[in-house]
């Protein structure tokens, strides 16, 4: 007898599996993250519908549904849901169908977080409470409960409260009255603070890498003040690997020593490029950056390039200041030759400047000797200048390289005095804005201006380098590189007092990394500062590379049609 029950069981599991159907599922009642949930954690609608199970597999799963429903809908509060649960056969198939009703959720009678230890003064941790989705009346959602420990032991972590913990955390639902209790105690014991701070490496005195520590021993410990360490460390050029780290293990009277591990970079540095501007032409470039020379950290970048209209040469000697990463002492060496249509200049460079750059706004004030051995259409002659230089740039922008919104302004002033080893008064400031302005997702609106002024009784006196032009790619495009200007009577460019020039351009990106553009310039160099402007229109495209716009545009100047239409080729950054 039990061979043939055994006999029928097996037969009977045979035909089951025989009997294969597929399984449509539907709930109703329910909708976004609710619902989102409910899908997830009903086993049934997990079943792939254009597969086919075997009937006792569907009935069981089916019966199983309404728990998976409850259970789902738990966390946002709901605790009185009912659900209408329907299966039958379809068409050789099953349709599952479970109609919910929620009812009235949990609501919070009772939200009571405590703090106590030293994080009880600190209104950080308030915050967190206070802007939570936890309030009383409000329906209970587990997560938002879950968040809110998730969000104390983080900001505990961060802010060095160590040893933080929580000695209570309950949550009692009563069913019956449809209400939730919160009773939570956190302890945050006591803050830590910074110990002595020490540096793994051996190229620089630890003088200078102190001076970058943003921190005093002895300051409440926060995480970010050592991502701050790190990143000012990383960029400083010294390391090729930086790595700050607080031993925890080694804290006594709740101070914690920091370590900072790093790995030292190659001491120089050596580029070179080859590239074309329809400004410059073909142009090569060579470079060395001593990222180190001394245990000061003194820097020493040098330059060398070569182009069909101006070449150069040049050194700076960099000394960090007082903090390193924000400011810094430079002195420069340079020399440029430059022939351009009807201009020739040789220039001879030598300075000292304070830099400061903080956040958005970047400060210069410096002292510049200049000699210039020019000539320029029909007139010919040697000058030098000595002459303090001031200059102001901010500058705010969604990127660094490729950029969707932002803006910059610099201002520049120069001076120099007959009276201190300079061949006449002069004065002059320039001015500079330009902006980045998102009109939809894919269309933008730039636009920049340019505008200075010089104060010189003899124009002749003052060597080109001091002179304003305009045209080329960056300043009136359609017209050629520094071709804007008054003319001598041999037709030669003589840069002017005064410079105005404006463009604005709209371009769309009508795939991934790929825009085009229309703008309009307007523009001059000019001797008085009411002399005309001369203006352009054009189209172009710009390619979206890793290294900045790659801007490739044709331009047409309006008061000259007989002109051809101009090709300029740019690349680099918006701002």
């Amino acid at each position: 007898m039990r061979y043939f029950r055994l006999i029928l069981f097996s037969f009977s599991i045979l035909f089951s599996e025989l009997a294969l159907a597929s399984v449509e599922v539907e709930v109703s009642g329910v909708e976004g993250d609710e619902y989102t949930n409910v899908m997830a954690l009903l086993q049934i609608a997990r079943l792939d519908k254009d597969k086919s199970y075997a009937d006792y597999r569907v009935r069981y799963l089916h019966r199983q549904a309404t728990a998976d429903i409850k259970k789902a809908l738990r966390p946002y509060g709901y605790y009185q849901v009912e659900v209408n649960a329907q299966l039958e056969t379809v068409d050789e198939g099953w349709s599952a169908a479970y109609q919910v009703e929620l009812n009235d959720p949990v609501r919070i009678a009772k939200n009571m977080w405590e703090i106590q230890g030293d994080a009880a003064e600190d209104k950080a941790f308030d915050n967190i409470v206070d802007n939570s989705n936890l309030k009383e009346k409000q329906r209970f959602i587990h997560s938002s409960y879950e968040q809110v420990k998730s969000r104390l032991l983080s900001l505990a972590s961060q802010r060095g409260y160590h040893d933080a913990r929580f000695i209570k955390h309950n949550v009692e639902i009563d069913i019956a009255e449809n209400t939730a209790d919160i009773d939570v105690l956190f302890d945050s014991g006591k803050r830590y603070q910074y110990g002595q701070v020490t540096f793994e490496q051996d190229i620089l005195d630890n003088e200078l890498l102190h001076r970058f520590v943003p921190f005093e021993r002895g300051e409440g410990y926060r995480t970010e003040k050592l991502s701050q360490l790190q990143v000012a460390l990383g960029d400083s050029g010294y390391f090729s690997q930086v790595q700050v780290s607080p031993d925890w293990g080694s804290a006594k009277e709740h101070a914690v020593p920091i370590s900072v591990s790093s790995e030292p970079n190659f001491r120089n540095q050596y580029q070179y490029g080859v590239g074309y501007g329809t400004d410059t032409g073909a142009r090569i470039s060579a470079s060395l950056n001593r990222r180190w020379v001394n245990t000061q950290g003194h820097q020493l970048r040098g330059i060398t390039q070569l182009s069909e209209v101006e070449s150069r040469i040049g050194a700076n000697y960099i000394i960090p200041g007082k903090n390193p990463q924000s400011d810094y002492y430079q002195i420069r060496a340079e020399a440029f030759d430059k022939d351009n249509e009807g201009q020739t200049n040789r220039l001879y460079r030598f300075g000292a400047s304070s830099v400061v750059a903080m956040d958005k706004w970047r400060r210069e004030y410096g002292l510049n000797w200049q000699r210039d051995d020019f000539e320029i259409g029909e007139s010919s002659g040697t000058s030098q200048f000595l002459i303090p230089q001031a200059s102001w740039n901010y500058m705010t922008a969604d990127g660094r390289l490729n950029i969707d919104k932002g803006f910059r302004f610099d201002v520049t002033l120069k001076a120099a005095s007959e009276a201190l080893l300079s061949d006449a008064d002069m004065a002059s400031v320039e001015l500079g804005f330009k902006a980045v302005v998102p009109v939809t997702e894919n269309i933008r609106f730039l636009a920049r201006a340019e505008a200075g002024a010089t104060y010189i009784d003899d124009f002749d006196q003052l060597p080109p380098s001091l002179r304003f032009f305009a045209g080329g790619d960056n300043s009136v495009r359609g017209y050629a590189y520094e071709q804007l200007g008054p003319e001598d009577d041999t037709g030669t460019i003589l840069g002017g007092r005064y410079l105005a020039v404006a463009s604005a351009e709209i371009d769309y990106r009508f795939k991934e990394n790929w825009r085009v553009a229309l703008f309009t310039d307007i523009g001059n160099a000019m001797i008085e500062p009411n002399e005309k402007l001369k203006q352009s229109v054009g189209f172009g495209i710009r390619w979206i590379s890793p290294i900045g716009s790659v801007r490739l545009d044709l331009a047409q100047a309006i008061d000259e049609p007989d002109k051809p239409w101009r090709l300029h080729f740019t690349l680099g950054p918006d701002l």
